[in-house]
């Protein structure tokens, strides 16, 4: 057990975002590509750093440039933000105009590809190795979102298709693993390649970070489902309340307002909340697990490891007053 003292999660994030907010400001010019990294919480940047510190015990010998990796993890997921908002044709993004609203169309997607060459080109400067990854992660970033546009528009058709609950709820997951978990899971696999870890390390800490990722996800899609959007997210819900018995006559029940999950899910002795809740704590546990390995020295920063997904989870949740 480490004796020294401790520093909260959430301390090390606002130190954190500090100090990559100076980095942004001083290597990103571009000013669109400024507005649509403004206001993020840097949350991929801050698992990249966490990952660097917990490699190397809090040794700063490289430490600029974990920081310049933080960055292009930014801009890829701000990228991938300009392109969502997009797509579902929202008009804001961080409580302003979304960039495709304020600058064009045509301008928003020539600067969300701009975002992800100025990234990869970061990347690259890194290491082959770490070029290779990030062109990786961005694949399975982007099929997973071409999965997701499929979960959604065929919701229904898939729920009538004799799909078992199993395999729904494993393309769920698929889904935001390739969507969400992924960038999450390379982001601290990054950290661990800017500290000069060996392999089994670097694929240690992708796995802590996927496991935080799928954790994040689903918390992300447990505040839209009480906040009333009907997205994929819903499916865990949907399967504990009806299991292979949701119909197309049940969907628009839901979708009208006639009934909801909580009323069906209260009948069988649960609730949205727990049935969200189980799938949070599941991937925490599987992250925490992770950082038990020998491999990671004992420091301040391993117990940040653990401490990581519980602070993002309920920082998530707690825009719906529930604790997981």
């Amino acid at each position: 057990m480490y004796p020294g003292k401790m520093l909260t999660f959430q301390d090390f994030v606002c130190t954190v975002q500090k100090e990559v907010q100076e980095e942004i400001e001083h290597s990103v010019t571009d000013k669109d590509m400024r507005y649509a990294m403004e206001g993020g919480k840097l949350l991929r940047p801050v698992m990249l750093i966490l990952s660097y510190k917990a490699c190397v015990n809090g040794n700063n010998k490289y430490y600029s440039n974990a920081l310049e990796s933080a960055v292009g993890m930014e801009l890829a997921h701000a990228a991938s933000l300009v392109h969502d908002d997009i797509m579902d044709n929202d008009d804001m993004r961080r409580g302003k105009l979304a960039l495709h609203v304020k600058e064009g169309l045509g301008s928003a997607i020539l600067t969300g590809h701009r975002m992800i060459s100025t990234a990869f080109r970061i990347s690259l400067e890194h290491g082959v190795d770490n070029a290779l990854i990030f062109l990786d992660t961005w694949d399975n970033t982007l099929i997973g979102q071409l999965r997701d546009i499929d979960l959604n528009e065929h919701l229904e058709k898939i729920f009538n298709g004799g799909n078992s609950k199993d395999m729904l709820i494993q393309e769920y997951l698929k889904v935001i693993e390739m969507k969400t978990a992924s960038l999450f899971a390379t982001a601290c696999r990054a950290g661990a390649i800017e500290a000069h870890s060996t392999p089994e390390v670097q694929a240690l800490m992708a796995e802590y970070g996927k496991n935080v990722g799928l954790a994040y996800q689903i918390a992300d899609d447990m505040v839209d489902i009480v906040e009333g959007k009907l997205e994929e997210g819903i499916i865990m819900p949907l399967m504990k309340a009806y299991g292979n018995g949701l119909n197309e006559d049940v969907i628009e029940m839901l979708k009208n307002g006639r009934v909801t999950l909580e009323e069906e899910l209260a009948k069988q002795g649960s609730s949205l909340e727990e049935v969200y809740r189980n799938g949070i704590n599941t991937y925490v546990r599987k992250s925490q697990q992770v950082v038990e390995s020998s491999l990671i020295p004992d420091s301040p920063y391993k117990y940040l490891l653990r401490e990581a997904p519980v602070y993002i989870t309920n920082k998530m949740t707690g825009k719906i007053g529930v604790r997981v």
